[in-house]
């Protein structure tokens, strides 16, 4: 893609161009686009492997640690009921991602004519006119190039219907922007324009080969990691401007999930507690710390839970926003109210005037996920695998794609369910997030193309 430089008399048409916005510094923000060679997987808690090694050991030969109380403690402690956690972890807003995507085409084109703006076309045209966005398993990336659309006002593209991907597709081909035209065009999921099947590849080469040539004009396609690797297999793409979202860390988690409801200015003050050391994830200097502050710093006060929940999830925040929901906990009612008590007679010694009780909310370290059976043959990495290449399948499809008989597709699906490592949307089976990190490190065990994250 050639970025370059515009003259003082396209002012006036930049201006009014929809894909070309201000650059607005978001300096606070967790969400930062980066070209994937940049993507960097948070680094092991070293600390915690050598806690959870050791306490191994302790099990393996049949010793009590100092720390088995507080696990009972743990053990005590409630799920939250829905309706709060609603409350405390609310979706993800994939507007913030778009902005994010958005902002990083604005740097770019800075780095090349220092104006700050956005251009997705090339001077030529017959350039590469096409970024591609690559989202993670639960990262959600239709919707933020849907919302980045909305933003830039480009035409979305309807991916095609299966039969059309076997059959070749020649009248979505035909239904397809050219180039010349104004508009910006976007393909949310690249991986519903392909099945790993005999028929179902044509479609995608041949979109592929008009979108990178530039003859279908400037564009953006949102693809999942896992299918964006398994294209690069039957059609590589040489420098292609490939973006994603960055890593998060423990600190970035902390901003994501602790921060707004910490620092939210509400009366009724949330407090996220360690359940293991009962010490606050959000230590109140590092409330008013400044912007300066080096990464070091914010390393060191960040706590352990969100450090090892960043490397558990390597770096995928829809990811950890499925764990974290499942770490939240509530104190057993009678230590609830003994807790309000305090608090209570706190008050009547004129302490916390005015101030209602906190909202306590503990934080367990571990969530125990689903696992694989013992006897997990070739048969289940076939489904896993064909599950996460096309992002979610149904019954039908995965059994026109495997060689494995339909009523067993049937049948492994089902036994997968019940042990939650499946789950089922609207027809299509897919990982569950849970069981997600377990599922890749058994495929990449076996030596099967994983995505590069």
């Amino acid at each position: 893609m050639n970025l370059h430089r515009h003259d003082q008399t396209d002012n006036h048409q930049m201006a009014n161009n929809p894909f070309i916005r201000e650059s607005v510094p978001k300096e606070s923000s967790p969400w930062h686009i980066v070209p994937m060679a940049d993507y960097v997987i948070p680094s092991d808690d070293r600390v915690s492997l050598i806690k959870k090694r050791w306490k191994s050991l302790h099990r393996l030969f049949g010793r009590v640690d100092k720390e088995a109380s507080v696990a009972r403690a743990e053990e005590e402690l409630r799920a939250l009921p829905n309706v709060r956690l609603a409350n405390l972890v609310p979706p993800i807003n994939w507007s913030l991602v778009a902005e994010a995507f958005a902002e990083a085409h604005n740097q770019i084109t800075a780095d090349a004519s220092g104006r700050g703006k956005i251009d997705l076309r090339s001077s030529s045209g017959e350039d590469e006119p096409v970024r591609f966005l690559i989202g993670q398993p639960c990262c959600n990336h239709a919707a933020t190039v849907q919302r980045w659309a909305a933003r830039e006002q480009a035409r979305v593209l309807t991916p095609p219907e299966t039969a059309q991907i076997l059959a070749g597709g020649e009248s979505w081909l035909e239904s397809l922007p050219t180039r010349g035209g104004d508009q910006a065009w976007v393909l949310p999921a690249l991986e519903r324009c392909f099945l790993r099947h005999t028929n179902g590849l044509d479609l995608v080469r041949r979109f592929l080969e008009r979108a990178i040539s530039g003859e279908l004009g400037p564009g953006v396609i949102g693809c999942d990691s896992w299918a964006f690797a398994f294209v690069q297999r039957i059609w590589p793409l040489p420098g292609t401007a490939a973006l994603t979202l960055q890593a998060f860390d423990g600190a970035a988690l902390a901003d994501l999930f602790v921060k707004p409801k910490a620092n939210s200015g509400a009366r009724h003050e949330t407090r996220f507690l360690s359940a293991s050391s009962g010490e606050s994830l959000l230590p109140e200097e590092t409330q008013t710390t400044s912007r300066g502050e080096s990464s070091e710093s914010k390393l060191v006060q960040t706590s352990s839970e969100l450090r090892q929940l960043a490397t558990h999830c390597r770096g995928n925040p829809g990811l950890a926003w499925h764990y974290w929901r499942k770490q939240l906990r509530s104190e057993p009612q009678h230590d609830q109210q003994n807790r309000e008590e305090e608090q209570d007679g706190a008050r009547s010694a004129g302490q916390r005037a005015g101030q209602p009780p906190d909202d306590i909310v503990w934080v367990v370290r571990d969530v125990e996920p689903p696992a694989l059976p013992a006897d997990t043959d070739e048969d289940v990495a076939f489904v896993l695998h064909a599950l996460l290449l096309h992002r979610g399948l149904t019954t039908d499809l995965l059994a026109l794609l495997l060689p494995i008989p339909r009523a067993r597709v049937a049948s492994q699906l089902l036994r997968l369910q019940v042990l939650g490592l499946l789950v089922r949307e609207d027809e299509r089976w897919q990982v569950a997030p849970l069981a997600y990190p377990v599922v890749r490190e058994f495929l990449r065990d076996r030596s099967y193309l994983i995505d590069a994250f």
